[in-house]
């Protein structure tokens, strides 16, 4: 039976969306597989994958600038993490071989999980990336609106700077690169089937990652007074000077949102891949405020390029108005990109790889159903 070691990264909802997706499939194949996965993720993943091991792991954050890791803040983020570092490696890898009954696993995968990597390099086992950063190492552009894709960069090599194969999920158009063994799958995302338009329902979305509030109070300055539309606002942040606007349902990220994003008319959100990827499969449009790094300011870039939404710039009525006035064309263009782009489902392109590259194959009583 294969071996394998799975990492999650814990930041924003995009990695665990996927990786949700991912396991489902994996779960169909005759493998021994263990999880990593962080803190705050684990009652989620107890409660959906009761019968998979795991491993928590914990990491201080990373700072970083335009010249890459910025190591005075992040040896001040450091000082705030009262655990040894390599001391935590050395029982994490300790514990990895624990769930293989002493062995190592025969192949690691990884969403953006860093410690799985390490484990990878210390041990010489295949690493396969899974996530949908890896793609910017291979686009056209260095800067955008300030920000430099070689801080993304620095990352991915701080953290990945080898693997077997990167398997880069992306809803634009990219190339394969041979230099860094990425090869493009679709969009992993799941199937939401798309119902009845409401017109007057709209999906607003905070992404969880560490930022400055100012935009999102901007965003719900714009919105509360907008009286015609339902605002169904997901977010962890807490904003109780805005409880009392009976336009502005405030929720939780959780099963509700793919029930919201069924029939809602438009979206209103931070500029991250994955509900872009959801916005673009649903043919919702997207009214995007990127946050302050280069990935997010990239999608919002390629959103505006395909003419799928708009950027925020004013966060006034008068450019809301123009994006309302947009809408169907944004849904029509949505919906010819796929018929040109999106010719196969993710799991067929992924999997016929993996089966390949890790010598997989499915369970008997799969194989029948």
């Amino acid at each position: 039976m294969i071996k394998v070691l799975l990492g999650v990264c814990s930041v924003g909802n995009g990695h665990v969306s996927r990786q949700r997706l991912i396991i489902k499939h994996l779960l169909e194949y005759n493998i021994d597989m263990t999880m990593v996965i962080s803190q705050n993720n684990c009652d989620l993943f107890n409660s959906q994958y009761p019968n998979i091991k795991k491993i928590i792991v914990n990491r201080p954050w990373i700072v970083c600038n335009s010249m890459g890791i910025d190591f005075e803040a992040t040896k001040e983020k450091y000082a705030e993490y009262s655990e040894d570092l390599f001391d935590n490696f050395l029982d994490f890898s300790i514990n990895v071989r624990k769930s293989f009954a002493g062995e190592n696993p025969d192949y690691i995968l990884t969403d953006y999980e860093p410690y799985v990597a390490q484990f990878a390099y210390a041990t010489n086992v295949p690493l396969i990336c899974l996530d949908q950063q890896s793609k910017l190492l291979n686009i056209p552009i260095n800067t955008i609106n300030g920000f430099s894709v070689n801080t993304e960069n620095c990352l991915l090599n701080y953290f990945f700077p080898y693997a077997k194969k990167r398997y880069v999920s992306s809803f634009f158009k990219i190339n394969n690169c041979r230099k860094y063994n990425i090869e493009v799958i679709p969009p992993i995302i799941k199937v939401i089937e798309r119902k009845s338009i409401i017109k007057n329902k709209v999906v607003v979305y905070f992404s969880p990652y560490p930022s400055d509030l100012k935009d999102y109070i901007k965003i719900l300055e714009l919105i509360k007074n907008n009286q015609g539309y339902t605002f169904h606002i997901y977010t962890e942040h807490k904003f109780d000077n805005y409880n009392g606007y009976s336009n502005l349902k405030f929720k939780k990220f959780g099963d509700d949102f793919d029930d919201d994003l069924s029939d809602c008319n438009f979206i209103i959100a931070t500029s991250g891949h994955q509900l872009i990827s959801e916005a673009i499969s649903l043919e919702i449009p997207l009214y995007l405020s990127p946050l302050a790094t280069f990935e997010q300011n990239y999608c919002c870039y390629m959103v505006e390029k395909e003419k799928f939404g708009l950027r925020m710039r004013k966060y006034d009525q008068e450019e809301f108005e123009r994006f309302i006035a947009l809408i169907s064309q944004y849904r029509n263009n949505m919906k010819k990109y796929k018929s040109l782009y999106w010719k196969k489902n993710w799991d067929e392109v992924l999997f016929e790889k993996l089966e390949v590259e890790m010598n997989i194959s499915k369970n008997i009583s799969n194989k029948s159903n």
